[in-house]
C-alpha cells in the first residue's frame, strides 16, 4: 500500500497561506492537488470557510467545479467533506436550498450531493 504523504512544516505554512486565497474552484483544486495531504486541523477548517463561500457567494460558478471535477475526480470527495458541522448553519441551509432551487444543467448529481452534505452537516 502506498504511504501518506506527510505534511511537513513547510507544506502545512504553504496550505494555510493558501486557504486565504480560495476565492476560486481552480485555487481550491489547486490546494487540493498540491496540500491534500495537509487537510488537517485550522487547514482543514479554512478549507471549509473558503468553499462555503465559494458556494453561497458565488454559486454561478458551480459549473466550473463541475469541470474540474471531471478531470479529476476525487476533487468532489475533497468538496463534500468540506462542507461540514465548522461551517455557519446559515451557510449550510443556503447551500442546501441552492442545491435543491437552483442547480445549473447537468448538474443534479452533484447538486444533489451537495444539499445531502449540507443537510447532514446541519443537523
Amino acid at each position: 500500500m502506498a504511504q501518506a504523504k506527510v505534511c511537513s512544516e513547510r507544506d502545512a505554512t504553504a496550505a494555510d497561506a493558501m486557504v486565504d486565497h480560495l476565492d476560486s474552484w481552480s485555487q481550491v483544486n489547486v490546494t487540493f492537488t498540491k496540500y491534500g495531504h495537509c487537510d488537517d486541523g485550522e487547514i482543514a477548517e479554512g478549507n471549509s470557510e473558503g468553499i462555503a463561500r465559494l458556494l453561497v457567494d458565488h454559486w454561478e460558478t458551480l459549473p466550473q467545479l463541475g469541470v474540474l471535477i471531471r478531470r479529476n475526480p476525487r476533487l468532489k470527495a475533497f468538496v463534500l467533506r468540506h462542507i461540514d458541522s465548522t461551517l455557519d448553519t446559515v451557510d449550510l441551509t443556503k447551500i442546501s436550498s441552492l442545491a435543491t432551487s437552483s442547480c445549473p444543467p447537468g448538474m443534479g448529481a452533484l447538486c444533489h450531493d451537495l444539499g445531502t452534505v449540507a443537510s447532514k452537516a446541519g443537523h
